[in-house]
């Protein structure tokens, strides 16, 4: 039977008893099994932010740090250093998709070490250090913490190498996707062809490593982390092959649409069926966080709404000079279905609410003043009204108007699931794809909406608050589009 997709693949089952065959042809230098320095040398590879960088951080500070015990100021920092990088790690995977949190994750493990080793310096005075000797702690611990080119042989923190198990199209299609988001975190290495496929030459696609009865050998010998396995495979070939020489192996065996999610960020709900829904069938995960994340919410909305409060009669009276009311209300649909009215700071003609219409990021309804409001989400400084009074959330899926909503549940599978969620001021579909435009695009961040929905925490919640606030000053960059790969890959098939 099929493992159903979202899931990581534990080889637990032993094969069947198979008559003895002749073992595969042996590669000259190719060694039977990874040695004891490779292993070591592997594991430290991808934990040097948790070993390396809080080392690093931990000699520069005892060396400058004012006079004291250098091996307990280097033991402590050490500590601390690997903690923060601990914490940093739960959010590393999504922080790698986002344009400019990618860019400063890397001080973001030592940045939290750092932080709480002031407050220790705050209780107990030691150690005693500046602020400049802090700053030299966390960039060295963050550079040795990171695979620079050429100082330690990799291409990206936390990089895997994968090698794809399917078809030379199937393989030539992730490259390109691959390619089309340009992860760091993720090299294709090559191809596993299967074991009676015929090699042809010139063949679009991954580089052919070798066969699948070779599959053991040939992680060792190209180091390996990820073996990707597509739909098109033999799937009890390949556990069966898995199961003879892969389970001593530091390899992880998943399906197409996992790989989908770590490295594109979204749910490809063409590869999946009701049973990826059983990732979020647990009530203690959503007890644990929600009424922190409702604390958040009220806490940060009311400030939020506190220091611009002075500004909005202001942006008020502009937006009446244009003609019509300065708020704009509308119906939407939140949590479990339920309605409730969303208030904006209008932007559009007045004539443009009396029909429901798609928004775009250059829609020529815009006003003047519209157009600054929307680039600089001012507009939506009145839903943080809707925040305070529990209808919607900081972060969670864009809700949407009751017209569009009854089209797209007939239209798309699963999208009444997104309203299992508070809907949300930001969320990872929008700062993934911005304005859904039509009904592709809904489709689209229905994608992201199951993604957040799966991999939802605190951390996360920061991460897009972050990335969200930091578009404000910085030009945001262009996301994938869908038909690069969720739709692409499932029509090409």
């Amino acid at each position: 039977m099929d493992a159903s997709y979202g899931r990581v693949v534990n080889v637990l089952v032993k094969p069947a008893r198979r008559a003895p065959a002749s073992p595969p042809p042996v590669v000259r230098g190719e060694p039977a099994s990874p040695g004891a320095l490779w292993r070591l040398w592997r594991w430290l590879d991808l934990r040097r932010d948790l070993i390396l960088g809080p080392i690093a951080g931990a000699v520069v500070l005892a060396f400058l740090a004012r006079p004291g015990d250098p091996v307990r100021v280097a033991v402590l920092t050490c500590c601390m250093l690997a903690a923060g990088a601990t914490l940093a790690r739960r959010v590393a995977p999504q922080a790698a998709l986002l344009p400019l949190m990618r860019r400063v994750y890397p001080l973001l493990g030592p940045a939290i070490g750092l932080t709480g080793l002031a407050l220790v310096a705050l209780l107990t005075g030691e150690p005693r250090a500046g602020a400049l000797d802090v700053l030299a702690a966390l960039l060295a611990s963050a550079f040795l913490a990171q695979p620079w080119g050429g100082l330690f042989g990799s291409a990206a923190p936390g990089s895997q190498r994968l090698a794809f198990i399917g078809s030379p199209a199937a393989g030539a299609r992730l490259a390109r996707a691959l390619d089309a988001v340009g992860s760091s975190q993720y090299v294709l290495i090559g191809r596993v062809a299967g074991q009676d496929e015929p090699l042809l030459t010139g063949t679009a696609g991954p580089e052919v490593l070798g066969r699948l009865g070779q599959l053991g050998p040939l992680v060792v010998e190209h180091e390996i982390d990820l073996l990707v396995m597509g739909a098109d495979a033999p799937r009890l070939t390949v556990f069966a092959e898995v199961a003879d020489s892969c389970l001593h192996l530091p390899v992880r065996l998943v399906e197409l649409s996992v790989l989908f999610e770590e490295a594109f960020g979204h749910v490809p709900t063409a590869e999946i069926n009701a049973s990826w829904f059983q990732c979020l069938a647990d009530p203690r995960a959503r007890v644990s966080t929600g009424p922190l994340k409702r604390a958040i919410d009220v806490v940060g909305a009311s400030l939020a709404l506190a220091v611009p409060l002075p500004l909005l009669p202001v942006l008020i009276l502009l937006i009446r000079r244009d003609g019509g009311p300065g708020l704009f209300t509308q119906v939407r649909i939140g949590e479990g279905g339920r309605r409730f009215r969303l208030h904006k700071l209008r932007t559009m003609r007045v004539e443009a609410d009396a029909s429901a219409q798609w928004a775009s990021p250059d829609d020529p309804r815009t006003t003047r003043i519209g157009a600054v409001l929307r680039r600089t989400h001012l507009d939506e400084l009145p839903q943080l009204i809707n925040v305070v009074r529990g209808e919607m959330s900081l972060v969670g899926p864009r809700p949407e108007q009751p017209v569009f909503v009854d089209r797209l549940e007939r239209m798309l599978p699963f999208y009444q699931r997104r309203h299992l969620m508070r809907p949300g001021i930001t969320g990872w579909a929008q700062i993934r794809c911005g304005y859904a435009g039509s009904d592709i695009g809904s489709a689209w961040k229905l994608c992201h909406d199951l993604y957040y929905a799966k991999h939802r925490s605190l951390g996360v919640d920061l991460l897009i608050l972050c990335e969200t606030f930091a578009t404000l000053f910085f030009e945001r960059e262009p996301v994938m589009h869908p038909e690069s790969v969720a739709l692409v890959l499932c029509d090409e098939r």
